[in-house]
């Protein structure tokens, strides 16, 4: 099998090196059977040109962007395959014979960014730390900070990142509740006040959390799906934190809660459009942390998805 790797980014951990590459070869040889016909050629392109040129070759195709004219260059193509989660990542419609494959490890990451977060907004670290040379704000720490011990974390998507951040936090004594579209079994570590809920119950759960933290794909189903009817129903005191898609919110609802007060602060990881316009009222609204898409970077993104892509292709 030939394998045409194309992963040159703008952001340096999501371009592999060569070291990257090498571990990846070496998992493949470590999993392969003993025959020739399963030996695999890993090719590592750090251009278009060089891309393009493997393509008659590849069976594989692992990369960031894919063009539909492309398809007609890859004869022996099974699959494009991307480290991206969202399924809404490729914007191709694949011939007959291929198949999308999208990444499904970033649990590991995320849900250590999404614990980070609603650590530091729950003692106050977030919304109150002070800038250098600024007042210390004591009393503003003393009136906000709050033990996760006993608070209420919602989890919205409760796939395999929402259910990885709900394990990071759950050593912290939340309840944890969980909202997945689907009928699910609850992981091992929850405990007999956590529960896996349906979209259904949302408007009844929203006003019992104190910590909302959004992982939910992008689609007609979730477009506003916290709009500001939704958003009136969080305590003022309650956080919210969005890792999933922007699509979910609908940010001038939510610029004007915190404005008001009727929500104590937010983490936006992810926005309707990306960059955030400058003119969006998100970017002076108080209490509000913006992120650049960046909740699953890590030094060792790449090496846990060529894990993952030599664990299926054992497979």
């Amino acid at each position: 099998m030939v394998i045409a790797v194309y992963l040159e980014h703008e952001v340096p951990i999501f371009s592999p090196t060569e070291e990257q590459v090498g571990r990846f070869r070496a998992r493949l040889r470590d999993r392969q059977t003993v025959g020739p016909s399963d030996r695999q050629t890993v090719l590592l392109c750090r251009s278009e040109p060089e891309f393009l040129a493997a393509l008659p070759r590849a069976e594989l195709a692992v990369v960031w962007t894919f063009r539909q004219e492309w398809f007609a260059l890859a004869p022996r193509l099974r699959a494009v395959c991307t480290p991206a989660a969202g399924r809404d990542y490729f914007r191709v419609v694949p011939p007959p014979g291929v198949e999308l494959r999208y990444g499904s490890f970033h649990g590991a990451i995320m849900g250590e960014t999404a614990a980070a977060c609603v650590l530091a907004l729950s003692h106050g670290v977030l919304p109150f730390a002070a800038e250098a040379g600024e007042p210390w704000p004591r009393p503003a720490f003393a009136a906000r900070a709050r033990r996760l011990a006993g608070a209420t974390v919602l989890i919205l998507g409760f796939g395999r990142i929402g259910r990885a951040a709900g394990r990071f936090l759950k050593p912290f004594g939340p309840r944890v509740l969980g909202v997945s579209r689907g009928a699910h079994p609850a992981p091992d570590w929850f405990g007999p006040e956590d529960r896996v809920a349906t979209a259904e119950e949302l408007d009844a759960l929203l006003p019992l959390a104190d910590h909302v933290l959004c992982f939910l794909p992008s689609g007609p189903e979730t477009d506003r799906l916290l709009d500001a009817r939704r958003l009136a129903l969080l305590k003022p005191t309650a956080f919210l934190c969005n890792f999933g898609r922007g699509n979910l919110l609908d940010e001038d609802a939510l610029a004007a809660a915190l404005r008001a007060g009727r929500l104590a602060g937010a983490v936006l990881d992810v926005f309707r459009e990306e960059p955030l316009p400058s003119p969006s009222p998100l970017r002076d609204a108080p209490n509000c942390r913006l992120l650049p898409h960046a909740s699953a970077f890590s030094p060792d993104y790449l090496d846990l998805y060529f894990e993952e892509l030599a664990r299926d292709l054992a497979r």
